[in-house]
């Protein structure tokens, strides 16, 4: 995969994140606690500043009680 398709990729997983969040009309500190993680984080994973892991893109659906595949 090329840089651009990749950095395309994350911009679009985190836009999704932003997505299912705010259906479910919830912060990105209620994200953070039931994913486990820093309220940081989810803002890093929702602008694309940084690329996430299989393993925090799993947390990440399971805090929004989503299959991992509706990330994508």
């Amino acid at each position: 995969m090329k840089d651009k398709e990749l950095a395309e990729l994350i911009l679009s997983i985190g836009k999704r994140i932003r997505e299912l969040r705010k259906e479910q009309n919830m912060t990105q500190l209620d994200l953070a606690v039931k994913a486990g993680m820093e309220e940081n984080a989810v803002q890093r994973l929702e602008t694309a500043r940084t690329s996430p892991t299989i393993k925090t893109l799993h947390r990440i659906a399971k805090g929004l009680n989503v299959e991992l595949r509706e990330l994508f």
